[in-house]
């Protein structure tokens, strides 16, 4: 017989806010579980009552909102999923009439092992739930499609009275996470709009620096990417964003800037200044200083001597 890891399920009341709710639960050792709650109608607002890492939750029927610390409520409708990982945050919950919901919990660890290394590069969505940088807590909304419709609802019906009816509950649970996971609202990549924490911030501010006061050495992305702890996209994008410019632009501005102070001092050579911020061939920094100035280095100093 094939191994099913759901074990027998339980009911028993549960108690969400002033309401006593029915629910079924199936629980898996490995990190997974999957519950049917039934709320008999409206109830007051209570905190969010699941205490897992991460939940996905479908509605069969009826609306449920869920509001964010320092956000509004977001509702969900019959035909309506959301995932939720509130983290060391709470939330707060209520239900306007009389619902039917399934709940998949997730375990950190089960989450993060389907997140691939391209999700994170990109920083997906779907990486953020599981990242240990995360600040705030987490919502997103998405909408059935035909098969997550059919599997709620046989998720719903399920009773898991016999082992092959477990095993179908387990497999349907899994193939419900799946599809969410790999959902647009889910997968979608913040590529345009990369995330970025406080950490991030200080590396990036740290990144500048260093390039500031290291004018005459070579520096790669791989490299800066590795001292600072903050993947390539990130470093690029964080420039751009932050900056208005490439890493390389930056650091080409700041050795502009340099050589242009060290010129005005009358105490170095131009091949001296060259070498002070990284040019080893003269030609190459007369070139990069009319670009920036419209002048080589000598023209611009009879200019200014003018």
């Amino acid at each position: 017989m094939i191994p099913c890891h759901f074990q027998q399920p339980y009911e028993s009341i549960a108690r969400f806010g002033d309401l006593d709710v029915w629910r079924r639960q199936f629980t898996q050792r490995q990190g997974l579980s999957f519950g049917v709650y039934r709320i008999p109608g409206a109830s007051n607002c209570f905190s969010w009552p699941f205490e897992s890492f991460l939940q996905i939750v479908f509605v069969a029927k009826g609306r449920v909102s869920v509001a964010l610390p320092d956000e509004g409520a977001t509702s969900a409708s019959s035909g309506e999923w959301f995932v939720i990982s509130l983290g060391e945050w709470t939330g707060a919950t209520s239900f306007e009439c009389e619902s039917q919901i399934g709940v998949i919990e997730c375990s950190r660890e089960l989450w993060q092992g389907l997140v691939s290394e391209e999700d994170s590069l990109l920083h997906a969505r779907k990486a953020c739930y599981s990242c240990s940088q995360r600040e705030e807590a987490i919502l997103t909304k998405g909408i059935q499609d035909a098969r997550m419709r059919n599997l709620s609802e046989s998720l719903i019906g399920n009773e898991g009275g016999s082992p092959s009816d477990r095993l179908l509950v387990e497999s349907m649970t899994l193939e419900f996470l799946a599809r969410v996971f790999d959902s647009k609202f889910i997968s979608g990549s913040s590529k345009s709009e990369p995330c970025y924490r406080s950490r991030d911030e200080e590396a990036l501010a740290a990144a500048a620096s260093y390039l500031e006061q290291n004018l005459d050495e070579d520096h790669s992305i791989a490299g800066l990417s590795r001292k600072f702890a903050l993947n390539e996209f990130k470093l690029k994008r964080g420039f751009r964003d932050r900056f208005g410019i490439t890493v390389f632009g930056y650091l080409r501005q700041c050795r502009m800037d340099r050589a242009r102070q060290l010129l005005l001092s009358h105490r170095y050579t131009v091949l001296e200044v060259a070498n002070a911020v990284g040019y080893a061939n003269p030609s190459h920094f007369a070139r990069a200083f009319r670009g920036c100035f419209g002048l080589n280095p000598k023209a611009f100093l009879a200019d200014w001597a003018r």
